[in-house]
C-alpha cells in the first residue's frame, strides 16, 4: 500500500474539522515557505523590503495590504521588492503576488522575479512600447502590463543577460480596475520559466533567466499620466527547496 498522499486539485477542511485542531503530528514541508500579508504595525523598510519612491510616491499599510501609489506626475513609479536578492534558480523558486488596480487607464505594472531591488526614476524592470519590450533589468522572469502597448493584455516576459523577449497572452487575461488577480512565476534548476494567472498556466519560456543569477521578488507601478495610481498589493508568496 502507498504511503503518500497525492491531491491534484486541493484539500478541503470542512465541517467540525474547521473549527478545532485538524492535524496530529509534526508538519515538515520539504520546501521553504515565505509569506509577506502585511498584517504588521508599520513597514521594516531596513530588514525586510526595500521600496522605491519616485519623488512624491507612497508605500502604506492599508486594509488587507500596502497600497503603492505614485506621484501625479507622468512616468513616476512606485515600487517595492520583498526580502533579499538569494532566490536561485537551483533551489526552483515560486513567487505568486495577489494585488488589484484602482484603474487600468495610462498605467505599467511589472510582477515577478527580477535582479535588483529598485529601478532608476521613471523606468520598472519591463516597460512596453506599441509592442516593443524594453528591459531595465539584466535577469528577471516578470508579468508586465503597460497602457502604452498596442493591445491591451498581460504580457509575460524575461531577460536573460540583458536579451529581452515576451509574450501577449489572449483577450481572456486582459487587467480589470478594481479586481483581485494572482499572478505566479515558476523557475527550474535550468532557468526555464512558467507562467500562471489566478492558477492557470498561461506560458513557458525555456532558458528565461540566467540560472546562476540570484533573483528578488518585486512589485511596481508607474504613471503614463500626470495623475496619481494606486496599486493595493495584498499578498506575496514563496516557495523554494531547502
Amino acid at each position: 500500500m502507498s504511503q503518500q498522499i497525492k491531491v491534484e486539485r486541493n484539500i478541503v477542511i470542512a465541517g467540525a474539522a474547521n473549527q478545532t485542531n485538524n492535524v496530529e503530528g509534526n508538519l515538515n514541508p520539504d520546501r521553504k515557505g515565505v509569506f509577506y500579508e502585511y498584517t504588521e504595525l508599520a513597514l521594516d523598510d531596513t530588514n525586510k523590503y526595500t521600496p522605491y519612491l519616485d519623488t512624491t510616491s507612497t508605500i502604506a499599510l492599508a486594509s488587507g495590504g500596502i497600497t503603492l501609489t505614485t506621484a501625479a506626475t507622468d512616468t513616476k513609479t512606485c515600487s517595492q521588492s520583498q526580502g533579499g536578492i538569494w532566490w536561485y534558480c537551483a533551489k526552483n523558486p515560486v513567487v505568486e503576488m495577489r494585488f488589484q488596480l484602482d484603474v487600468v487607464t495610462n498605467v505599467a505594472i511589472n510582477a515577478g522575479f527580477t535582479d535588483a531591488v529598485s529601478e532608476a526614476s521613471g523606468v520598472l524592470p519591463f516597460l512596453i512600447s506599441g509592442t516593443t519590450i524594453s528591459d531595465t533589468a539584466t535577469n528577471g522572469v516578470m508579468f508586465c502590463f503597460d497602457t502604452n502597448q498596442t493591445t491591451k493584455y498581460w504580457y509575460i516576459v524575461n531577460t536573460k543577460a540583458g536579451t529581452q523577449g515576451g509574450t501577449i497572452l489572449a483577450s481572456t487575461y486582459a487587467p480589470a480596475a478594481a479586481t483581485d488577480v494572482t499572478l505566479r512565476v515558476a523557475l527550474d534548476s535550468s532557468g526555464n520559466a512558467y507562467y500562471f494567472y489566478n492558477g492557470i498556466q498561461v506560458g513557458y519560456k525555456a532558458s528565461a533567466t540566467t540560472a546562476a543569477t540570484p533573483l528578488i521578488p518585486y512589485f511596481g507601478i508607474r504613471n503614463n499620466s500626470a495623475a496619481a495610481h494606486v496599486a493595493t498589493l495584498k499578498s506575496v508568496r514563496l516557495w523554494q527547496d531547502m
